[in-house]
């Protein structure tokens, strides 16, 4: 009988040690996971994209041809002032030639401004009494760029991600294209030295005006 009890108490045991589990150990945090690192710092940051990884370099470095990495580039002079080449008679051709687009700001989506040779009129949304907008921007080419604008007085952002780029140079289109091959149509130039591929977006305002043109164009 005894023996009987002993093996019944021993069942009884297995059967709630299955159904419980054993006692739960001490808990322990899981690994964090590695900081990564930027490849391409401290003179440039990594773009990842679907097609690939690349370092966009400072001025002055170039990327690596094996690896990502931004090394000194040996033949770079720095600049010394900004060339507006035909100050803004090319771009004041578009103002009464075309081709001509439309684009409005939203809160939603931000539309794109990146066709050469093209006048955009620019519809602003309304923000605290008065207008703004934010737009795309891919240069497609590496080199100096110019915002053309029909008013000097609105501010201009580009920005790269969250950083802003300061512009290299500022003019007035000269008086004689601004009211001759312009018409009045564009009167300001705001220079920029842009990278091939990269996403920027442009952000005009806040300004008191509903609408502004814009022409954007590469300098070769």
């Amino acid at each position: 009988m005894r023996s009987t009890q002993r093996f019944l108490a021993r069942a009884v045991c297995a059967v709630a040690l299955a159904a419980c589990g054993q006692p739960p150990g001490p808990e322990t945090e899981p690994p964090q996971p590695q900081g990564q690192t930027d490849p391409c710092a401290p003179h440039g940051h990594i773009h990842r994209e679907p097609t690939g990884d690349w370092c966009h370099c400072d001025r002055g470095y170039l990327a690596a041809a094996q690896g990502l990495s931004c090394q000194q580039d040996p033949n770079y002079v720095p600049r010394d002032g900004f060339d507006f080449g035909d100050n803004g008679q090319h771009a004041c051709w578009h103002v009464t030639n075309g081709p001509f687009a439309l684009v409005t700001a939203a809160l939603d989506r931000q539309p794109r401004v990146d066709a050469f040779h093209t006048y955009y009129t620019v519809k602003l949304r309304p923000e605290n009494g008065q207008y703004v907008g934010t737009f795309n921007f891919k240069g497609y080419a590496t080199g100096d760029f110019v915002l053309y604008l029909s008013d000097a007085s609105v501010p201009v952002a580009v920005r790269e991600g969250t950083s802003v780029l300061q512009p290299v140079a500022t003019a007035p289109i000269p008086q004689d294209i601004r009211d001759g091959v312009c018409q009045g149509g564009l009167v300001g130039m705001v220079g920029y030295e842009l990278t091939d591929k990269v996403q920027y977006t442009v952000t005009f305002g806040p300004t008191p005006l509903p609408e502004l043109g814009l022409v954007i164009e590469h300098l070769q």
